[in-house]
């Protein structure tokens, strides 16, 4: 059997085999283990794409909630030719390009969303990233280790990893984390020496720009910060490499700064964005909320200690569980080579250097989930637009990525030295069974009675660690069985995919059918589904009433513009005002006074909701607007930030009704309204006021003041006119222009760097 038969490619720069002939019994078990890891790899992508197949979309929690009305909003732009950036139907009116989440400018997303069905093309921009993810992995982690089999071992421990495939409801977060190995690939490509061909390292300085790019086209920049940490990492680890380090990580720095400018049409809306959100007026301790604790490294030990896995609720954000032959590989690997994590005066090698970069990542990235209680995070909360990140949990993602590439390099050591003798394994291994039952026994012992698992559900982590040391022992040997990759993706599988968001589908006649939709017609009014306040995260209904037509005065978003009409201060005018009719009856907001009782037990409904678009000359002015909502009545003065010049005395009331106001074009980010003005007066329309919105009439620009404090006004003047308004926001117009003269420069940087 020849070595491509085998599959096997060793790198000329690793030096991770320690024999100068491989025994062709070697080269067989290589094939056969590599062989197994891909036909476990397949089958766990085929059982996620079945519903792709069957018809079915995936729907639990933020998938049905937010992601799915988003993207039925993004493809009926797409198929009618609108602008994407201003969603009417969520908040009154809310800037989607700058909240990210819908990655909107993404040339997958567009592509997807434009071509294909909306169901099918949700389902495959979830599912991609795992492929996409899986391969860029094996491909990094074979270009040190030289052997296919422990490149995917390492794959398959990223790819189906606790962090991966429990944050299956946040697809962006998935997407941007999946660039990750293919970064570390081409920026390894241009740290070694003799990395082949000129095309490999031009192909390898574009990718660079333009993965950096796409990361930050998805809007999710919390994990492109995550993404930059493991890559300066990996910089730092080879760093001075062949005496040329400082001129390899200029030229990085240099190609990230392109991949800044590609994102520039998402970067710049997002931080446009986020100056007008309530995030950028809430205190210090938002941002370290929800931490890792020490509790939660127990889960190493043992996928079952609590009924919702983690030691609290919010099993996506805390989960760290990641297999238990990983455990055992890296703990090995660490304690039976301490002496080559140490860098010697002469160069180290690509597997030594890999090593001490990923046990320092690993530290950093565990220094830093511990928020406050670790004190580095404090120093990150003092940075520009990284500062406003919250959840200093989620960076677990980096110690998933750690685990999977020392678990790689433990397995492939292990299967080397074995070739030549028996392999002494230290004595922890056998320590660490152990450990897990005495952790599952004090979880039952001492855990809250309410999250307290079943005995047969906290047994398994004993159960498996026991199997993967016996396993173990037999790699030590030499003897390794086809059950050892299909035990290693079955662990991770009944980990992950026994997660709701893995388990919850429906076709779409049952999601539309799901929907616990008001009594009425959406074109009554406006709905409240729950009000959210973002300082306390009050229970919610989320989006998906977004599916069947209805127009949300509230709504769910991680990045909540500032409102001051549905807050805390919530009553029967601010809702009238709003222009809301039916709210959710199961909230705090269900005893508000005047509210009406409906046939539906689930709704409530507001009596006499103001018209989404009036004219008027009764005005106040109050610049404060914590002040000017208290003052707040539907049939009193129009609140407005600054002076209108309209006098209410010049013009009686009969004249006054004479007056109308109608809109003739409503789009998203276009609205025009026919008006008919007996006097100047002010028009006040309930779509929320951003910065972006820019008004005429007759081609001619007028100003937009804040109404009511969250909505719009415009001063017209008498007769008969047409009022425009546009989104047009100048973050969006500047991006987009950074955004396309970056990728003709990249192009033309391409074709430069391929001339001979």
């Amino acid at each position: 059997m020849n070595l491509k038969d085998a599959d096997i490619q060793c790198d000329p720069t690793s030096t991770l085999t320690n024999t100068s002939v491989v025994l062709p019994e070697a080269l067989a078990q290589q094939a056969m283990q590599a062989r197994v890891a891909k036909w476990a790899t397949f089958g766990l992508l085929a059982w996620m794409f079945l519903p792709l197949v069957t018809g079915r979309v995936y729907v639990w929690d933020d998938l049905q909630n937010y992601h799915l009305p988003v993207r039925q909003f993004y493809a009926q732009c797409l198929a009618n030719g609108d602008a994407f950036d201003w969603m009417p139907t969520l908040f009154s009116g809310f800037f989607l390009t700058g909240s990210g989440q819908g990655g909107t400018y993404h040339p997958l997303h567009l592509l997807l969303y434009r071509c294909l069905p909306l169901t099918t093309a949700f389902n495959l921009e979830i599912l991609l990233s795992y492929p996409f993810m899986l391969f860029g992995m094996q491909l990094f982690l074979r270009r040190h280790l030289g052997r296919s089999d422990a490149a995917w071992l390492g794959a398959i421990v990223f790819t189906f990893s606790g962090f991966c495939t429990l944050h299956f409801l946040h697809p962006n977060a998935i997407a941007v984390v999946a660039h990750i190995p293919w970064l570390l690939y081409a920026q390894d490509v241009l740290l070694r020496p003799n990395s082949g061909p000129r095309r490999w390292r031009v192909s390898a300085e574009v990718g660079i720009a333009l993965l950096t790019g796409s990361q930050l086209l998805l809007g999710y920049p919390q994990y492109v910060w995550f993404s930059l940490l493991a890559e300066a990492s990996l910089c730092l680890g080879f760093f001075g490499w062949n005496g040329r380090g400082l001129q390899k990580l200029v030229l990085i720095g240099a190609l990230k700064c392109f991949g800044l400018a590609l994102g520039a049409v998402q970067l710049l809306p997002s931080m446009a964005a986020l100056a007008e959100s309530d995030r950028a007026t809430l205190p210090p301790e938002f941002f370290f909320y929800q931490p890792l604790s020490l509790a939660d490294m127990l889960q190493w030990l043992g996928p079952f200690l609590t009924k919702t896995r983690v030691f609290g609720n919010n099993t996506a954000e805390l989960a760290v569980y990641c297999g238990a032959i990983p455990v055992l590989l890296a703990l090995t690997l660490i304690r039976r080579r301490r002496s080559d994590l140490k860098l010697h005066k002469g160069p180290a090698n690509s597997e030594t250097r890999l090593i001490v970069t990923a046990i320092g990542l690993g530290l950093l990235a565990l220094w830093l989930s511990f928020g406050r209680g670790g004190g580095l995070y404090v120093i990150q909360t003092w940075l520009p637009l990284v500062g406003k990140f919250r959840y200093p949990s989620r960076i677990v993602v980096l110690l998933h990525f750690v685990l999977a590439v020392l678990a790689a390099t433990g397995f492939a050591r292990l299967m080397n030295d074995s070739v030549t003798e028996q392999v002494r394994l230290p004595k922890l291994i056998n320590a660490v069974p152990w450990l897990s039952a005495l952790v599952a026994v004090g979880a039952w012992r001492f855990a809250d009675p309410l999250n307290a698992p079943q005995w047969t559900l906290l047994s398994m982590g004993p159960v498996l660690f026991f199997l993967g040391a016996l396993m173990m022992k037999d790699l030590a040997r030499g003897r390794v069985s086809v059950g050892f990759m299909l035990f290693l993706a079955g662990d991770l599988a009944a980990y992950g995919f026994t997660f709701e968001s893995l388990q919850k589908t429906k076709t779409w006649p049952e999601v539309i059918a799901s929907l616990d939709q008001p009594p009425g017609s959406p074109q009554d009014g406006r709905i409240v589904a729950e009000i959210q306040i973002a300082a306390g995260d009050i229970g919610f209904e989320g989006n998906d009433l977004l599916l069947g037509g209805w127009h949300q005065a509230d709504g769910y978003e991680g990045l909540l513009p500032q409102s001051h009409l549905l807050d805390q201060n919530t009553n029967l005018n601010t809702l009238r005002i709003s222009g809301v009719r039916w709210i959710n009856s199961g909230g705090n907001h269900a005893q508000i006074p005047g509210l009406i009782r409906t046939s539906n037990p689930h709704w409530l409904e507001v009596p006499n909701p103001l018209p989404r678009v009036r004219l008027t000359t009764n005005t106040t002015t109050i610049a404060d607007f914590n002040r000017a909502v208290l003052q707040l009545q539907p049939n009193g003065p129009t609140v407005v930030d600054r002076e209108t010049g309209i006098q209410s005395t010049t013009m009686p009331q009969s004249a006054m009704q004479k007056s109308t106001a109608k809109i003739v074009v409503d789009r998203p980010g276009h609205i025009e309204i026919d008006i008919s003005a007996v006097g100047p007066q002010l028009l006040v329309l309930s779509e929320r006021f951003s910065t972006g919105w820019t008004a005429s009439i007759q081609d001619s620009p007028i100003p937009i003041l804040r109404a009511e404090t969250d909505f719009m006004g415009c001063v017209v003047p008498t007769g008969d006119h047409t009022l425009r308004l546009a989104f047009e926001p100048v973050s969006v117009k500047n991006g987009r222009l950074i955004s396309a003269l970056a990728m003709i420069m990249v192009s033309m940087y391409a074709a430069i760097r391929l001339i001979p």
